[in-house]
């Protein structure tokens, strides 16, 4: 009996031993998010002074430049291999919850009295689903019209107002050609819908009705902007060459002064003030029947379902998008201000660098000017249906009004096959 008891013990012991080693080991969060090298180096920034004040804690980068990055995550989720914390692009949030990869944060937010006011309202929009919230807002920033002002002065033309129409837009990338035959007024990539919707909507014209059940485009208020940007390009007073740009072309042309306006995002603010010598303002898009024409978006940090460690993972979100990784985001100026405290402007701001009205002029959108895009499950695939037909439309190989009929019904097989907007 007393050898029995002996062994009893000593099992016993082990075991304690055991699980207080499983207890105590460190847990690993899994961050996914895509980036460059610059965007790579503030990452490691953050993760190194998060681990810094929460060393029981350990953060392993999961990274990809953002052409692979969605596709990579999505076949990860399907094997398994989920990671804990995931950055995840607004275009794609909607398929991503209806796929029921993120969690619920409501929870964590009540149980730790997070307050969500600290973010501006289109990234709390952006990353609600109903009523809940299943992501951290992370880059809210609008697409600005960016101005070569050494463009505007060299041909004696001003700059536009800040409340500005579509006819001055037309007439001010008429003049800039016109008066140069080396610089075109304006020019765009054909990839994305977003360089286009500060001009649809202008026109009165969306993607979908308010509701996102409908395609909207085949209105004429729809496809009215891509017939004006047809008679600039046949008119010569776009570059041909657009019509195949990449961003990397365009931010190009704009510092050597071939082109005189581009959309940009902060990103590309932060490539072109790495090249140094370059005047640029940041400007919203020109208004028209709507005044809310600029492109104003987020993107979503958000917590995988599958996730071993959740509370660690709450726990480095909050810090990710809390003040403290905030800063370091605009200590490199990785992007504007994306918290609603507008004193967080001194740490990106430098005298030295232009756009020097970003400030005023992001805060002018925020509060006026901004428009949300309109995203919903199946979003991306409607935007890979539509672009194809944008070029054909501008280099005059079939009418606007033709295109946008023809494809409408293959959009409403999109829409009713992917569900309403969650």
């Amino acid at each position: 009996m007393k050898k029995t008891l002996t062994i009893f013990v000593c099992l016993l012991i082990s075991l304690v031993s055991l699980f207080s080693q499983a207890t105590n080991e460190q847990p690993t969060v899994k961050y996914a998010f895509w980036g460059n090298p610059e965007a790579i180096g503030v990452e490691k920034d953050i993760i190194t002074a998060f681990e810094a004040k929460y060393p029981e804690i350990k953060i392993e980068p999961v990274v990809s430049s953002y052409g692979d990055y969605h596709a990579k995550l999505i076949t990860m989720i399907a094997g398994g291999m989920a990671p804990d914390v995931m950055r995840i692009d607004s275009y794609y949030f909607q398929d991503f919850t209806k796929l029921n990869a993120v969690e619920n944060l409501d929870k964590f937010i009540a149980r730790d009295n997070f307050s969500m006011d600290i973010y501006q309202p289109q990234g709390i929009k952006e990353c609600s689903v109903g009523n809940s919230i299943y992501g951290l807002p992370w880059a809210t920033a609008p697409l600005y019209l960016l101005l070569n002002l050494d463009v505007f002065e060299k041909l004696n033309i001003p700059l536009p107002k800040l409340d500005w129409t579509m006819d001055d837009f037309v007439r001010i990338v008429k003049k800039i050609k016109d008066s140069s035959n080396e610089t075109y007024g304006y020019a765009t990539t054909f990839n994305n819908l977003d360089v286009f919707f500060p001009f649809i909507w202008a026109y009165g014209g969306d993607l979908l009705n308010p509701e996102k059940t409908e395609f909207s485009l085949n209105d004429p208020k729809g496809y009215k902007a891509f017939e004006v940007f047809s008679e600039l390009y046949q008119s010569g007073y776009m570059p041909k060459d657009s019509i195949t740009a990449t961003p990397d072309i365009l931010r190009r042309w704009f510092v050597n002064g071939s082109i005189a306006m581009m959309m940009g995002s902060a990103s590309q603010i932060l490539s072109l003030q790495n090249v140094g010598d370059i005047r640029f303002e940041a400007w919203p898009a020109p208004h028209g029947v709507n005044e809310n024409t600029t492109v104003y978006t987020s993107n979503e940090i958000s917590l995988s379902v599958s996730s071993k460690n959740k509370d660690a993972a709450w726990t480095f979100m909050k810090f990710l998008r809390g003040p403290e990784g905030e800063e370091l985001y605009l200590k490199a100026k990785r992007m504007p201000p994306t918290l609603s405290d507008p004193d967080l402007w001194s740490l990106y701001l430098d005298a030295e660098k232009y756009p020097k009205l970003i400030k005023e002029n992001s805060l002018l959108i925020s509060q006026k000017y901004g428009h949300g895009l309109p995203l919903r499950a199946g979003y991306t695939e409607v935007e890979a249906k539509i672009m194809p037909l944008v070029q054909d439309i501008v280099l005059g190989h079939v009418s606007a009004e033709k295109a946008m009929h023809e494809v409408a019904p293959q959009i409403s097989d999109i829409l009713a096959r992917t569900g309403e907007s969650l």
